[in-house]
């Protein structure tokens, strides 16, 4: 960078003492047409020096590690997401416990992906306490989760 600058200021300094060295007349033009073009070149020495192959490499790279952050990110997304609905799900299946009269402990759920719907849903649940016929149907009908994924252990 201080290359470049250094040679615009040269090429001006340079044009400056040729424009003021040369008499009037159609000599005046040619050289402010020279000097113009001097600089114009210094203006754009680094574009006609750019290594356009170790560009297209450096773009290419930037593309690939763009690429790795996005799909970073959206696996992560997908994994606060997975999180939320099955704290969603545990919330709701306490509230319904309570609701109930159903004595419950930590209550687990497991969400599973649909590649077909592009959405997490609850797939397995684990009851810490006795088996109680409303809360496991509240959670087949209202959670989808069918009484083979349901496990309940005693205390």
């Amino acid at each position: 960078m201080k290359q470049w600058i250094s040679g615009i200021a040269a090429a001006s300094v340079l044009s400056a003492m040729a424009m003021a060295l040369t008499p009037r007349g159609s000599v005046r033009q040619v050289t402010r047409l020279c000097c113009g073009l001097l600089c114009a070149l210094a203006v754009a020495a680094p574009i006609l020096r750019l290594d356009y192959q170790a560009l297209g490499a450096s773009i290419a790279l930037y593309k690939q590690q763009a690429d790795a952050i996005t799909s970073q990110a959206e696996e992560e997304g997908k994994m606060l997401e997975r999180t939320y609905i099955q704290d969603k799900c545990r919330t709701y299946i306490l509230s319904k416990a309570a609701q109930l009269g159903a004595q419950t402990g930590e209550v687990t759920v497991t969400a599973r992906w649909d590649d077909g719907d592009g959405v997490w849903y609850p797939w397995t649940v684990s009851v810490e306490g006795a088996y109680h016929a409303g809360l496991a149907a509240a959670i087949e009908g209202e959670l989808g989760v069918p009484a083979e994924r349901q496990d309940w252990h005693a205390r």
